[in-house]
């Protein structure tokens, strides 16, 4: 097994995980499986008759780093996993035990991204354990994330990012330890609970990013664009929803913005922007006419979270997350929770219903961090989307309305 000694292995603060059995993670979406696997699972499916032939699809991976993957695990018409009971229990694991599922299955929900400073553990908002913080904390089960990051790099062999070329802004580079200096005493602020909105807090520390940046660079009018900036707001909120939150986010296995449509768009200003939710249309002003405010203790600490682990994890920018600069990365990691925020505000209208205390926050916020994590999972943005997002994305005065608009 591969050594990870206690300081190449960063594990996060604060974060619980157990699995709850719930069997969300066995819905909707393929699994990918080793040739290992598909022997293991092909000589099973066969004792207890079940159709080999719907449940595997061979890959054809051109991915190199894929390459480990002979099949999909397919799922039934009804969306569950094959091997799903009627208890929603993983009949491999009741029969063998864990270690007989897949091992994509046995590596979720850990995430390990590899740094110049060690792997960061981190855990993915797709499983319900981690959006309720349910369990044991992760800085307990040190020995079990050794494991499973011995089996990530067993499944990842050549996966390697190259932290070497990340970015303050667009064309000024910033060296690891400069920016795990700027980045300590942010993590520190949002790592426990707070009084305060999680983006705002974000925002605010982020100011340590943005006074690094070197000459006399504007970030409000990279551009120089000519469009009224709440056009340019509402424009990129819509295009911003319609991207992570589709109709299914099952049906598709990429996520990108359409950069030259969105352009195009802003450019035109339209006289009125519409957000589409639940077959109704709703104006900007309707939404702003929903305040939320400072949201219920576990919903707070949810979004907390949710910012705390893909800035701790490095899953917002450089190779981390489709090279964003740091500056464009910390800022769209706000505008993420923005959007959550919006999309709860969206549900209350449809509901008929002002004020978030006579409504179930959590449980619309946790399905909604849960389509947002899977939708990031599989975000490849072309470069025309990431150079449109890093213009757009830099500007403070942006952020801040946003902020206020998801208040």
């Amino acid at each position: 097994m591969t050594e990870v000694s206690e300081s190449q292995l960063h594990i996060p603060d604060g974060i619980n995980f157990d699995c709850t059995g719930c069997g969300n993670c066995c819905f909707e979406w393929p699994v990918p499986i080793t040739r290992d696997d598909f022997a293991r699972l092909g000589n099973y499916a066969a004792d207890k008759e079940l159709d080999s032939k719907k449940m595997f699809r061979v890959l054809n991976v051109d991915d190199a780093k894929l390459k480990v993957f002979s099949h999909s695990l397919e799922k039934r018409d009804d969306g569950l996993c094959a091997f799903l009971t009627d208890e929603k229990q993983c009949q491999l694991h009741n029969d063998f035990g864990a270690e007989a599922k897949p091992a994509m299955c046995r590596l979720f929900p850990y995430t390990f991204t590899q740094t110049p400073s060690g792997t960061y553990a981190s855990v993915s908002f797709a499983s319900t354990g981690v959006l309720y913080n349910s369990g044991r904390p992760l800085s307990d089960q040190r020995e079990l994330l050794a494991q499973r990051f011995e089996l990530f790099t067993r499944l990842f062999p050549t996966l390697s990012l190259d932290w070497s070329e990340a970015q303050l802004i667009d064309g000024q580079n910033i060296s690891w330890q400069d920016y795990l200096a700027i980045e300590e005493p942010i993590l520190e602020r949002i790592s426990k609970p707070t009084e305060s909105r999680v983006e705002k807090t974000l925002f605010d520390q982020s100011q340590r990013f943005r006074k690094s940046v070197s000459g006399n660079v504007k970030l409000d009018n990279v551009a120089g664009l000519p469009t009224n900036p709440k056009i340019i707001d509402q424009v990129l909120v819509r295009n911003l929803l319609e991207s992570y939150f589709p109709a299914n986010a099952y049906e598709s296995s990429s996520c990108d913005l359409d950069a030259q449509n969105l352009v195009k768009e802003f450019l035109a200003e339209p006289r009125r922007v519409m957000l589409t939710h639940g077959g109704a249309e709703y104006t900007f002003q309707d939404v702003v006419g929903v305040r939320l405010g400072q949201l219920p203790a576990e919903s707070a600490d949810l979004l907390r979270r949710f910012v705390y682990l893909r800035m701790f994890s490095k899953l917002y920018f450089g190779p981390g997350f489709n090279y964003l600069s740091a500056v464009a990365g910390v800022h769209h990691l706000a505008v993420l929770i923005c959007l959550l925020r919006i999309k709860l505000k969206l549900e209350l209208l449809r509901n008929k219903t002002v004020n978030p205390v006579d409504f179930d926050c959590l449980t619309t916020l946790a399905e909604d961090a849960r389509v947002l994590e899977r939708r990031l999972t599989v975000a490849f943005f072309s470069q025309e989307t990431i150079a449109t997002l890093e213009i757009l994305l830099l500007s403070p005065q942006r952020v801040e309305r946003l902020i206020s608009l998801s208040a």
